[in-house]
């Protein structure tokens, strides 16, 4: 499964890079969120060489793996964030997307994470510097991965706060509409609703169900994992493609 989402995330990338005329701060966005992927399923390839052996060791490079992973993985959902937060600025708050700057996104998807998995980092050598920072954690200090997990989670609960907000602000719209194509719309506002859902990341609020610690449940939860991830990624493309058609149509 990471082979087939880095393929369709390679995919939609080229489509931003190639295209000059597409070029926005929401393509910015895009490219950015879709970077996240495609450098956390990279990372994602290392995770097997860490075998037992290794991580009993605890070899400062199988650290620095997991270290990079994990800041991957934060940059992924702050990236979500990040899309919900320009999608919320402009459809809930109507601000022009002149004012809004790009650094500012940079820094909330790039940055903030760096500081997360830092202090996480910092506690991990301090606090529990075995067996490669991986794995279930135990004792006194196995609350340390919700250093960066209580982010994640914080996250997912404010674009699902950005989510209502922008299917309030449609669904007020529509109800002052009062055209025979109404239930038309409203299945639209329906439909724009369960593909905010994937593209905001609320779907990954499954991705935290305790499934069990049996061989069965780890299955069961690598299969939700790899489909939320999956259908992510295909939710992404049609953005990018239908801005690009737009645009020709314009010139």
């Amino acid at each position: 499964p990471p082979m087939c989402w880095s393929t369709a995330c390679m995919h939609n990338l080229i489509c931003v890079l190639c295209d000059r005329s597409i070029r926005c701060l929401r393509n910015t966005i895009h490219w950015n969120f879709v970077t996240t992927f495609i450098l956390r399923n990279t990372m994602y390839f290392l995770l097997p060489l860490i075998d037992v052996n290794t991580q009993l060791a605890n070899e400062i490079w199988c650290r620095i793996v997991i270290t990079v992973f994990n800041y991957f993985q934060v940059t992924n959902f702050f990236w979500m964030f990040v899309e919900g937060c320009y999608l919320h600025t402009v459809i809930v708050m109507t601000y022009s997307t002149d004012k809004l700057r790009k650094w500012l996104f940079l820094c909330l998807g790039w940055g903030i994470p760096v500081l997360i998995i830092t202090i996480w980092a910092l506690m991990k050598q301090h606090y529990e510097n075995k067996e490669c920072w991986f794995g279930e954690n135990t004792g006194t200090y196995k609350y340390i991965d919700y250093i960066y997990q209580g982010p994640i989670i914080l996250v997912l609960l404010v674009n699902f706060v950005f989510l209502f907000n922008i299917v309030r602000i449609l669904m007020t719209k529509l109800r002052a509409s009062k055209t025979s194509e109404t239930i038309q719309y409203r299945l639209k506002a329906v439909k724009a609703t369960l593909v905010l859902l994937p593209l905001l990341g609320i779907t990954y609020i499954l991705y935290f169900v305790n499934f069990g610690r049996d061989e069965a449940s780890n299955i069961i939860f690598v299969f939700v994992n790899s489909f939320l991830m999956s259908f992510q990624v295909s939710v992404l493309s049609p953005f990018i493609l239908f801005n690009k058609s737009s645009k020709a149509k314009q010139n």
